[in-house]
């Protein structure tokens, strides 16, 4: 790519972002009417007339240990070969505690939704993974090699039935592996293949339009972040890799890369007591792919999606940019620190909170303020989210303090090397003017969580590919925090119809020109007692 053409991808990039932030004030698309509901794609994707071999069910002592044991030591299980590998049994119930329907639930809340779902037809199954919309866009692929339970080949993960759907036979681990970045591919392949994370933005834009990007690409961050806590409660990296050749790996999926892109590449270490080395020579998969089945009569064309996909993909296998600095505030005054207390972290079981998490829906107590204990929880448990493989983290941490005891109102940086609030803003709270629904009363927050980045210098320093980064970041953070906020009682939601435009101005005031708030969500004391339905699965 010449300097030219990535100046004209971080061009788009930055546009995009900034009608992202002015979306409430100027529409992002040419028409605003309503989604066509009876046109909907569907929630699972399925490839017809493809052999399916059926998944064990999920059970809790197949995800390991708890949230503690998943957050505590983000080193666990890092070196290569060092952790228990994983079993069939252990990728089934991976795949089904992120990904895979857990439970059918409602419960009245302010959303007002809770009479559409009381009947079994237009019930919502609840996932480990929250979804904007609960559209869930990604797709799970696994180029298993030789040597493993199944035979080698290209596997897609059904998500509506727990079944693994054969695409192709034969290997093509290897044409994964080669569409890495120098680095892993000069590495010995995983034992256990490759895991990719696909991208299909109908599944979000028929919804929302040309917004669907900044969700989806956020979704899949939230799935990252839920994979990475199943395997480190087991004791293993749940590394992803989201810089590698994408047309190479699209060619191995046969995709259409404007419908379906390869997003993330998860590279998966098998238990040695169930690998098999092959005995013979096994092929290379053909190109030929059944087509999974598209329920929507009309995919819309969406110009903006597709050229936001081609400014932010990875076209080669060599190394990121060089690392930028981070976030530098504008020097200024001795900034006011507070030091959070050193809360233990929840010990409640991994597969209990994938199972039982909800977004509050409003239900925040406005009567009882957060706790500094139960804020550094969550923090401490959003810092544990790494960073993406290759890359220095690009997403920080910012809090509205509105209602937490001890603690001031104001915006404040997070440093989680010194579990400290750091002053940075300089508005006290947000407004009910700022936030465009009705389902949330701003003022009932205890906090505002904003997960943060600088687009115009980060962008600058790692290329196009920053966006999706700090994204994935982003999701995987606030589904750390999200699941955190369960463990600890409380209540979180993120929300979409805040002012971005307001949370940067109370997050980093006049001082950080740069930093814009890819994602939001308030936090609080849950309200106790509630008409629900929570009809669970595992």
């Amino acid at each position: 790519m010449t300097p030219g053409e990535e100046a004209a991808k971080i061009a788009t990039v930055l546009d995009y972002v900034e009608a992202v932030r002015e979306r409430f004030r100027r529409s992002m698309d040419d028409d605003d009417l309503p989604p066509d509901w009876s046109d909907r794609p569907s929630s699972h994707t399925v490839h017809p007339g493809t052999q399916e071999i059926l998944l064990a069910p999920t059970s809790a002592e197949d995800l390991g240990g708890g949230l503690a044991d998943a957050v505590a030591d983000p080193t666990a299980g890092g070196g290569h070969g060092s952790a228990p590998g994983l079993t069939l049994r252990s990728l089934a119930s991976a795949f089904q505690a992120t990904t895979g329907p857990l439970s059918r639930s409602w419960q009245i809340d302010w959303n007002g939704d809770a009479s559409q779902h009381t009947r079994l037809p237009s019930g919502t199954w609840r996932r480990g993974t929250p979804s904007g919309g609960a559209n869930y866009p990604w797709e799970l692929y696994w180029a298993a090699g030789p040597g493993l339970p199944v035979p080698p080949g290209l596997l897609h993960y059904a998500s509506g039935r727990h079944t693994l759907e054969r695409l192709a036979t034969g290997d093509v681990s290897a044409a994964v592996h080669a569409a890495l970045p120098t680095a892993d591919a000069g590495a010995p392949r995983p034992t256990g293949g490759y895991l990719i994370c696909a991208l299909r933005p109908w599944k979000t834009a028929f919804k929302y339009g040309n917004f669907a990007y900044h969700l989806a690409t956020h979704d899949i961050g939230a799935f990252l972040g839920s994979w990475q806590l199943t395997q480190r409660a087991s004791g293993r990296p749940g590394r992803a890799v989201l810089r590698f050749d994408e047309p190479a790996v699209n060619a191995v999926l046969g995709l259409d890369p404007d419908r379906e892109s390869a997003y993330a590449v998860l590279p998966l270490e098998w238990d040695p007591a169930e690998h098999r080395p092959a005995r013979t020579t096994v092929p290379t998969a053909g190109q030929a792919r059944p087509q999974p089945w598209e329920r929507s009569r009309h995919v819309k064309e969406f110009p903006v999606l597709t050229a936001m996909r081609r400014a932010t993909a990875g076209g080669g296998t060599g190394q990121p940019h060089a690392p930028s600095a981070g976030h530098r505030p504008m020097p200024g005054p001795a900034a006011r620190t507070v030091r959070l207390p050193d809360a233990a972290l929840p010990a409640t079981a991994l597969s209990e909170l994938l199972s039982r998490r909800r977004s509050t829906g409003g239900r925040l107590d406005p009567l009882a303020p957060l706790t500094a204990d139960e804020l550094a929880v969550v923090l401490r448990c959003a810092a544990a989210a790494a960073p993406v493989a290759g890359d220095r983290r690009l997403t920080r941490i910012r809090v509205i303090a509105q209602r937490i005891e001890g603690i001031a109102p104001g915006g404040y940086r997070y440093d989680p090397d010194e579990h400290t609030l750091i002053a940075a803003g300089a508005a006290p709270r947000l407004s009910q003017q700022d936030y465009v629904l009705r389902n949330y009363a701003v003022a009932q927050a205890g906090a505002v969580i904003a997960f943060t980045w600088r687009p115009a210098p980060d962008l600058a320093a790692h290329g196009p590919q920053a966006y999706r980064v700090a994204h994935a970041e982003a999701g995987a953070a606030a589904q750390h925090l999200h699941l955190a906020a369960q463990a600890a009682g409380l209540g979180f939601g993120l929300v979409l119809g805040v002012d971005l435009r307001a949370v940067d101005r109370a997050v980093g005031g006049d001082g950080e020109p740069e930093l814009r708030t890819s994602l939001c969500g308030f936090l609080g004391a849950r309200i106790r007692g509630s008409a629900a339905l929570d009809e669970r699965l595992m």
